[in-house]
């Protein structure tokens, strides 16, 4: 009886050993396989190529370096080498790296600081979990031979599967400079979500920026910016709503303004926006790779993208003013303003007949806007300037075919 006892569990650990390997394998499989799908990803882009090179398998681990470049045709290309190793569970791989960039054949970041990535990819679920660090560096590479560029130190986090990506970026200050001018952007947050693809999709996003500060004939400085957007592109129609804030807006280091706005985009037509998204691609992968059939001057390309421009309007887009808010205690002003504007689409044949750089087009286009916009508590100079009374207290502007009217009065741009 014993014995059969131990000859039983002698063939459930053999079994239950043979099923470990066989699931190890499968998840070895599943995670190479994983590998190769990204990559074809990663080159299908347009104007990048992707490849990988030193690749070793085993079910275990693994190892191999990922290839990125950009498609130039000046012999500049922007280079991203990711040499990896992977850890395969039977029910997750964990992969992690560095990645060595180089611009124009030269290194961008210094061995010591070369940023650092990590990964976990769930084997039954397909989720994966990714994180990419860098650390403070200052490169010249990129930028002209008497400018700077100073990187804060950062990290993106990425976690989802194909067709549902969460994002999250965060950044130390970042300075620019070049001779006696400069630009400081302050700590950066941006969240967001991606769902879909390219034909698809809706994309949210929530940034936050310190402060942007300008240093130069002009200085200005904007502290605290908050902006949120929605979009969605979906079989029919593209929409977008975007909010966003800015606590304090100062020139010469004098507060002079803080502000909010709020708006909407609707009824832009979605099969016309993919069409004029897939041509400026073209447009740009032949200029990029130097194909003659393809590479055009901007005259002749905007002139091709013309009637493609065009049947983007033919649902007539309405673009809504929710609210304007603009607040200045140094020049007394706390105004308000909304409305709504729209683009008429029907018969676009004519527009379409001229090209986008000319005036005229420019000149009928305007003739097709229709809508209002109201300012409240509007500011007694702007009103004076105007032709009213200092003392209007609210302002309706009104464009019929292009007509502008404030207040019932012609308007004279």
């Amino acid at each position: 009886m014993h014995k059969k006892r131990w000859i039983g569990g002698g063939v459930l650990l053999l079994l239950l050993g043979v099923g470990w390997c066989a699931a190890q394998a499968w998840s070895s499989h599943v995670g190479e396989q994983a590998l190769e799908r990204l990559t074809a990803q990663l080159d299908a882009r347009e104007g990048w190529q992707a490849s990988r090179h030193e690749v070793e398998q085993g079910w275990w681990q693994s190892s191999g370096v990922l290839r990125l470049e950009t498609v130039a045709s000046e012999g500049r290309p922007l280079r991203v080498t990711l040499p990896y190793g992977v850890r395969h569970g039977v029910l997750s791989s964990h992969l992690d790296g560095e990645a060595v960039v180089t611009y124009a054949g030269e290194t961008l970041l210094a061995a010591e600081a070369a940023p650092t990535w990590q990964a976990t990819y769930r084997t039954l679920s397909g989720d994966m979990q990714g994180r990419l660090e860098w650390p403070a560096f200052t490169s010249r590479a990129v930028l002209p031979e008497a400018a700077s560029l100073e990187v804060g130190a950062g990290e993106l986090a990425l976690r989802g599967h194909p067709g549902d990506v969460r994002y999250h970026l965060r950044s130390a200050p970042w300075h620019v400079s070049l001779d006696e001018t400069s630009l400081e952007l302050g700590a950066l947050d941006v969240e967001g979500r991606h769902r879909g693809d390219e034909r698809t999709f809706h994309h949210s996003m929530a940034l936050s920026l310190a402060s942007l500060t300008w240093q130069g004939g002009a200085p200005f400085s904007l502290n605290a910016l908050d902006y949120e957007a929605d979009m969605r592109l979906g079989d029919d129609t593209f929409g977008y709503h975007g909010e966003g804030d800015v606590a304090d807006i100062a020139v010469a280091g004098q507060s002079v303004a803080s502000g909010r706005m709020s708006l909407g985009l609707e009824r832009v037509d979605a099969d016309a926006l993919r069409a004029l998204v897939e041509r400026m691609r073209e447009d740009n992968s032949g200029a990029a790779t130097g194909d003659d059939a393809t590479s055009v001057d901007a005259t002749s390309r905007w002139a091709r993208l013309t009637p493609l421009i065009v049947n983007v309007l033919r649902d007539s887009p309405r673009l809504t003013l929710e609210t304007l808010q603009v607040t200045s205690e140094a020049f007394g002003v706390d105004s308000r303003a909304f409305g709504e504007l729209t683009l008429d689409g029907d018969d676009v044949t004519s527009l379409a007949a001229m090209p986008v750089t000319s005036p005229a087009f420019w000149r009928h286009l305007q003739q097709r806007l229709d809508g209002r916009v109201t300012l409240v508590d509007a500011p007694a100079l702007l009103a004076l300037h105007l032709g009213l009374v200092p003392e209007t207290p609210r302002l309706v502007f009104r464009v019929d075919a292009g007509q502008w009217r404030v207040n019932e009065r012609a308007l004279r741009w």
